[in-house]
């Protein structure tokens, strides 16, 4: 831009200005070495300055003098960053715009922020569902080296998916709104072919390459079969590296960040699944975290633990997880949480407090219940009696063990040895209705075979029969008999209705 230093000099001398003195020094020494004077009369503090002294004291300005521009707002000490729309890698610029931030505008605010003496804390106020793979993991783990210097806190404000979700795992504490949506740790890829389109317009393209993989992705043909494997390959390794890396900044465990399957959690879903610390009202959050700083309890650099404070703090918490209220019943859950590195008891409480009330039914009751144990009744039952046998022991057992013939009441009616010589009885009763292997037996052996003779008297076994089998006497009211097996009594031979 060029300028008019003749109008600038006319209008900044024989005129008031409204100066500081120190700035009307540096202004004045400026305008003299632009505009050619050999020489500047301080009278105030007697100095004279020639051209070399008044180029120092422009130099001394620019370099430390000059107050450098914030990329930021602070509030309570508070450095607070937006990272908003879609995260892409060189955006080449600070701020967010266009509905884009950019990692390389992120990374230059958190160092400028971690610079910034009035700086005590950084807050990165997210609202992204992710962006670009290119550029996003240096930036988290830039994220995650200088939360070592200061604390560095996410909000997801509202969205904090994919991409932001990596950036908010590298941050030293994650806050949620009861609306927030977090999670997405996974990788997608777009093929377009418009090979259909080329082929219906007659347009035929023909490529000229060396190298066999050259052309693998050209949007002029469909994507081949070998180069989908090897890309899906790809992208599989994408997501664990996603995984790992969410792993190592928040303490959980690689298995259980894939186990996630880049589903997207809402509000305190987030904290349930460990992908967050605590939620709060977004107008708070600058709040919180400024007296959390301020009470020196989370976040950032803190003072230097000797080995036994650490083993007894570390002892505190573990103990702090195995015996509060919330883990009653999710014992399991509650060992398994007290050994992640990292996790507080205000986050395993959180979690505990969540998760499905513990099943009560005894581990007898849950083999017996096996799908398993159908046509294995007496091996789980034999199973079920063992002090030490589990659940999955169990049903592994029964899974591998032969199902037992089903014997039908017809064929266990015709084995029986009372129905030897009186088969065609035994052919009745063992298709009789509500018919039971013992009632038949008990007929069958009342009952006279081919040659005349009874097992039994007849009247006995018709008295046995009814005590057996008929319910308890009332008083009054009228008498009810019982149709089957009054049917069965007028079937037997030399019986008749009275």
């Amino acid at each position: 831009m060029q300028r008019n230093l003749p109008h600038i000099i006319s209008q900044a001398t024989s005129a008031p200005l409204l100066l500081e003195p120190a700035y009307a020094r540096v202004f004045f020494c400026a305008l003299g070495r632009e505009s050619g004077i050999n020489s500047l009369h301080i009278p105030g503090n007697n100095e004279s300055l020639d051209q070399s002294d008044m180029a120092l004291v422009t130099g001394d300005f620019m370099a430390t003098g000059k107050p450098q521009a914030r990329f930021y707002q602070v509030v309570n000490g508070i450095a607070v960053l937006p990272v908003t729309g879609t995260l892409v890698h060189k955006l080449g610029g600070m701020r967010p715009f266009s509905g884009m931030t950019g990692y390389d505008g992120i990374t230059a605010r958190l160092q400028q922020a971690v610079s910034d003496p009035e700086v005590k804390g950084i807050l990165l106020d997210i609202d992204s569902p992710g962006g670009q793979a290119a550029g996003a993991f240096d930036c988290a783990d830039m994220i995650y080296r200088m939360r070592e210097q200061k604390p560095v806190w996410a909000l997801a404000n509202e969205t904090a998916c994919s991409a932001a979700m990596l950036l908010a795992a590298a941050c030293s504490h994650r806050l949620v709104t009861q609306t927030s949506r977090m999670g997405s740790i996974g990788v997608v890829m777009a093929h377009t072919s418009y090979a259909e389109k080329l082929k219906q317009e007659g347009i035929d393209i023909t490529l000229i390459y060396s190298g066999a993989h050259k052309a693998d992705l050209t949007p002029n043909q469909k994507l081949p079969e070998s180069v989908h494997a090897d890309y899906q390959q790809r992208m599989d390794e994408a997501r664990k590296m996603f995984a790992e890396k969410v792993a190592r900044y928040t303490g959980l465990s690689v298995d259980a960040v894939m186990a996630t399957e880049a589903a997207v959690y809402d509000g305190q879903a987030i904290i349930t699944t460990g992908l967050a610390d605590g939620m709060v009202n977004a107008a708070d959050a600058i709040g919180v975290m400024a007296e959390a700083i301020n009470s020196n309890k989370t976040g950032g650099t803190m003072p230097e633990l000797s080995a036994a404070d650490a083993v007894t703090q570390e002892n505190q918490r573990v103990m702090g997880i195995l015996v509060c209220p919330e883990a009653r019943g999710h014992e399991a859950l509650a060992q398994m949480l007290a050994g992640q590195p990292g996790m507080s008891v205000a986050q395993a409480k959180s979690i505990l407090a969540a998760a499905a009330p513990a099943d009560t039914t005894s581990t007898a009751d849950r083999i017996l219940a096996l799908e398993e144990a159908g046509g294995r009744e007496t091996l789980a039952q034999t199973l079920a009696a063992m002090p030490e046998m589990t659940v999955e022991q169990a049903r592994t057992i029964l899974a591998a063990s032969p199902i037992a013939a089903a014997t039908s009441l017809y064929d266990a009616v015709m084995a029986l040895d009372e129905a030897k010589g009186r088969e065609e009885l035994a052919e009745k009763l063992a298709v009789m209705p509500g018919m039971t292997t013992d009632q038949a037996r008990d007929l069958l052996a009342a009952a006279p075979d081919k040659s005349g003779n009874a097992g039994l008297s007849m009247n006995n076994a018709f008295d046995a029969f009814m005590q057996s089998h008929s319910p308890d006497p009332v008083s009054g009211g009228k008498g009810h008999s019982n149709d089957t097996e009054t049917t069965l009594l007028m079937s037997i031979p030399g019986t008749s209705a009275t």
